[in-house]
């Protein structure tokens, strides 16, 4: 039986690092987000997403990234802002899964927050503040701090 109200939608916050498994030199995508992922239908290179955090994105810049599925009924929303004060490359993330596949995708969730090392937050419910703001286009350019960035919105697919 469908729930009359479905949490299908969560808010994440874990470390950039816990996105990706290290196997001796080379890192790959954690194995659990990927399935999560996959099961909802978002195409995310999650190896590219953190060289780019690492490599390209300095403290105290950062954007918002969406990355829908095909069909835009679920989507992963991604804060990339790196503070300057952040030691742990904290992101934060936010999902809204299709109730259709959450039963698929929740499982590979859970042990991808629970595995990692930098355990924020995991929030399940039936509306995220979180994700209504970050994909608020009203609200971009978004000043940061009192840096002068001036924090993006940015669509893929």
């Amino acid at each position: 039986m469908t729930p009359i109200i479905c949490a299908n939608e969560f808010d994440i916050c874990v470390s950039m690092p816990d996105l990706v498994t290290w196997i001796e030199d080379k890192h790959i995508p954690n194995a659990d987000l990927s399935a999560a992922l996959n099961a909802v239908g978002i195409a995310l290179n999650i190896t590219e997403l953190y060289d780019t955090y690492f490599d390209d994105t300095p403290a105290g810049a950062g954007d918002v990234h969406i990355y829908p599925c095909a069909d835009k009924q679920s989507f992963l929303v991604i804060d990339l802002y790196r503070d300057l004060t952040d030691q742990l490359d904290i992101v934060s993330a936010s999902l809204k899964i299709e109730p259709a596949v959450l039963h698929l995708a929740l499982p590979y969730l859970r042990r991808f927050f629970d595995a990692a090392e930098c355990q924020v937050a995991f929030r399940q419910s039936s509306h995220s503040q979180q994700l209504r703001s970050l994909i608020d286009e009203s609200r971009y350019p978004a000043p940061v701090d009192n840096g002068g960035y001036q924090q993006q919105l940015i669509t893929h697919g």
